[in-house]
């Protein structure tokens, strides 16, 4: 059978090992911690916000060399409960690779013909998820306002509203005659 990028079979036929290895390692995992998988997104509800861990593929794999990083974001729970999340809405952004000690992107490779890699690749991301990204969560969960977190979908439309009018007092402040 032809496999495209990275190892997955062409046309959707079934999944990669990659894919299988995710399945079997990293979702339980996330999902022990309380995490709902969308694809290779996991969302986490809690106190006020939405907490996202996705898994991204480089485009540039190919069937013998192959990376992945993780991306993690946080954002006020406005939406309906059951809408999904994508780490790109989130407010607060980051990858993995900044929650490290090293500071710089990281991606983890493997060889997509190879389970040993696979595995070995995805455990190491794993750990870094329970060392790095857990506690990234936790504060960044924190730096939402109360009252930000009680919004409602409603309210959100005047968002732009409420920017403008505190650009336009800051201006106003900053060019003020009284000062």
């Amino acid at each position: 059978m032809a496999t495209g990028v990275g190892g997955r079979a062409k046309g959707g036929l079934g999944m990669s090992a990659f894919e299988r290895t995710i399945g079997r390692e990293l979702a339980p995992f996330l999902e022990t911690a309380g995490f709902l998988r969308h694809g290779q997104t996991w969302n986490r509800r809690t106190n006020g916000v939405v907490q996202v861990i996705s898994v991204q593929r480089s485009m540039n794999n190919t069937e013998f060399d192959s990376r992945f990083t993780i991306n993690v974001g946080v954002t006020p729970d406005i939406k309906p409960t059951r809408t999904r999340i994508a780490e790109h809405e989130c407010r607060s952004r980051q990858r993995i690779g900044f929650l490290r000690p090293a500071r710089q992107d990281h991606w983890y490779r493997y060889r997509p013909k190879d389970p040993a890699s696979i595995a070995a690749s995805i455990g190491e991301a794993r750990a870094d998820i329970e060392a790095y990204v857990f506690p990234y969560l936790s504060l960044k969960s924190a730096d939402f306002p109360f009252a930000l977190l009680q919004a409602t979908s409603a309210m959100q439309r005047y968002v732009g509203i409420w920017k403008a009018m505190k650009t336009q007092a800051q201006r106003i402040r900053r060019f003020s005659w009284f000062d």
